[in-house]
């Protein structure tokens, strides 16, 4: 088994709670416009390569591997993401050279090989590059983290890959999962329906024993009426034919005598030994622990899929949230409204936010009231929200005993009503000492009436400081 436990333990809940700075004028959200229409919902796609630079039919000029250097170098390159993937076709009724219908696009991005450390940064094409990244990278590493793609001029997305202190090259590759559609979108989609995180499989608890996955692994997990997997009660998911889609954090342990670099991949249907799935969702290189957020489809049975390249790992699937569809069209929850640009809502390096490490075995909480009100659509505030997405990025651990490695995880999870409520059992992502690690979340809102809009943060072992980018809000009814 990893030397790094996958679920929580019992925690001291910080008494302080830091206070989010607001976002101000500079970051609005995309309108949605009214009527409410099809705005916000998210449409599924079965999984599709849209664009590999180590394939000429799936590439853009200059073919082949892509350069990397200083921020302020010429190494941006466009990639469309519009038309592409099972999307609907570039439409620009108004002229203004942005689509109608394509809101954000749901993507798994994967740096391969990049021959310098760095990190890629993506962005609306035509539009001014923000301060966040998508993914952090070292050397010969093979990186993927989940993100939500906010398409700019001519259906596009501007990729760059930044490398401070060398230059280099990589190849970049995104697989796409859906997207979410704008208000003048004529057919409904889906809604996100955030839950409390749970964790609904495990391979390690598998019934027949077998606690790791081997080559070829074929493994079906049922999402409607899914049941908590540490106690086999408590449905998370209802079994209902509505239920299209499903978000969840996939955690592989690759530390294992048979274990082989590999990766895996989340599909809706069935496939055969001879015909496995083209996309990944997850890469690990042998002795690697390490966690990714998926947005996917559901099979017509109500299940996932679950694939295993090579050698032998441990598999780990927790449930943030699902996708909901046939919702009233006059109704606000579960819709998702991308920032035009992704906020950073903390870091606790700053002097705002902590500053300072969180320790072992503790969690702390961050209030994002002042995130939630101020956030404008057009000048407007856009209410009541149940929750976020955002890009989570843990660095520097640090050991705390100076004789003894430490590796660690991190959990996120709705502040509870009860401050020794012990964190769930399960994680966000995870790291060793020396790595910058990130990972996409679905992050749903807790407190309590007095204090709301709350999100607790747990480490598991060693210290560690960690940051927030905001890149999109779950909406919530209005109040009678």
């Amino acid at each position: 088994m990893s030397r790094v436990a996958l679920g929580a333990a019992a925690a001291l809940l910080a008494g302080a709670v830091a206070v989010v700075l607001s976002p101000g004028a500079d970051s609005t959200v995309q309108a949605i416009g009214e009527p409410l229409g099809a705005g916000g919902e998210f449409h599924s796609v079965a999984p599709e390569r849209v664009f590999d630079s180590r394939e000429a039919d799936l590439d853009v000029a200059p073919l082949g591997r892509k350069p990397s250097s200083g921020p302020n170098a010429d190494t941006v390159f466009q990639v469309p993401i519009v038309g592409v993937g099972g999307l609907p076709e570039f439409t620009d009724d108004d002229d203004d050279g942005f689509d109608d219908n394509v809101l954000a696009v749901v993507a798994n991005v994967t740096v391969v090989q990049p021959t310098a450390e760095g990190y890629l940064t993506m962005y609306p094409n035509g539009e001014t590059p923000g301060t966040t990244s998508v993914l952090n990278f070292k050397p010969f590493q093979n990186i993927p983290n989940t993100a939500i793609l906010r398409p700019g001029q001519n259906g596009e997305v501007s990729v760059q890959l930044v490398t401070p202190l060398a230059d280099g090259a990589a190849d970049v590759v995104i697989d796409i999962s859906g997207w979410f559609s704008t208000s003048s979108y004529d057919n409904s989609g889906a809604r996100v329906v955030a839950i409390d995180p749970v964790r609904i499989y495990d391979s390690a608890l598998d019934q027949f024993g077998a606690a790791t996955l081997r080559t070829g692994a074929n493994v079906e997990i049922p999402i409607r009426g899914a049941h908590d997997a540490d106690t086999g009660e408590d449905e998370v998911v209802p079994l209902d034919p509505n239920v299209v889609g499903v978000i969840v954090n996939l955690t592989g342990v690759n530390s294992f005598a048979g274990s082989m670099p590999t990766h895996f991949a989340l599909v809706p249907d069935a496939f055969s030994s001879a015909n496995p799935p083209s996309t990944s969702n997850l890469n690990l290189v042998v002795g690697q622990t390490r966690a990714n957020l998926a947005i996917l489809p559901v099979g017509d049975d109500g299940s996932i899929r679950l694939y295993n390249l090579q050698g032998e790992v441990r598999a780990v699937v927790d449930v943030a949230g699902y996708l909901l569809a046939d919702q009233p069209a006059e109704t606000r929850a579960g819709r998702v409204i991308p920032l035009v640009t992704p906020f950073r809502a903390f870091d606790t390096r700053e002097e705002d936010h902590y500053d300072q490490p969180l320790g072992p075995a503790n969690a702390e909480a961050f209030s994002f009231e002042g995130f939630v009100n101020d956030v404008e659509v057009n000048g407007e505030a856009v209410g009541p929200q149940s929750g976020l997405f955002g890009n989570l990025t843990a660095v520097d651990l640090e050991r705390q005993y100076p004789t003894l490695p430490v590796l660690s995880h991190m959990t996120a999870y709705p502040t509870p009503a009860d401050p020794s409520s012990e964190p769930p059992n399960v994680s966000n992502l995870n790291l060793g000492e020396g790595e910058a690690v990130p990972n996409l979340a679905l992050l749903r809102y807790g407190g309590t009436p007095d204090q709301p809009n709350r999100i607790s943060f747990f480490n598991y072992d060693g210290y560690v400081d960690y940051l927030l980018d905001a890149y999109a809000i779950v909406l919530d009814e209005l109040p009678d």
